[in-house]
């Protein structure tokens, strides 16, 4: 065929490089998500959000059928990016309508609480 052979070296240096390649998606997904104030998204989710959801686990109230934001979290523990879209784009009974940086912000205070569960069944 008269190709020329790589060293190992060389193909291992490729394979790192496809490697880097593939999590850079997540990379970017991490970094946005860390941007986002979850201090700042719990004050605002305790000013727009408590009239129909339970905020915050000591929370036992009533509430109407609206999830508690736990149980929020557990649906999206794996993707707070696309919490914060579907505040973007509301449910009909949501009439409360957030920027994209307030959606980011209480889809980052709702992931604490997944995280916080997990740690609780550990």
């Amino acid at each position: 065929m008269g190709g020329r052979l790589r060293s190992p070296g060389a193909f291992l240096a490729e394979v790192q490089l496809l490697r880097c390649c593939s999590l850079l998606p997540a990379i970017l997904a991490a970094s946005a998500a860390l941007a986002a104030d979850a201090e700042d998204g719990k004050r605002l989710a305790e000013m727009r959000c408590i009239g129909c959801h339970i905020v915050a686990a000591a929370d036992r109230r009533q509430a109407t059928d609206a999830p508690p934001f736990e149980v929020i979290a557990m649906k999206f523990a794996v993707n707070p990016e696309m919490l914060a879209f579907s505040m973007l784009d509301p449910h009909p009974r949501m009439n409360v309508m957030l920027t994209r940086r307030e959606a980011q912000d209480i889809a980052a205070y709702i992931n604490t609480l997944s995280q916080a569960g997990a740690a609780a069944i550990c």
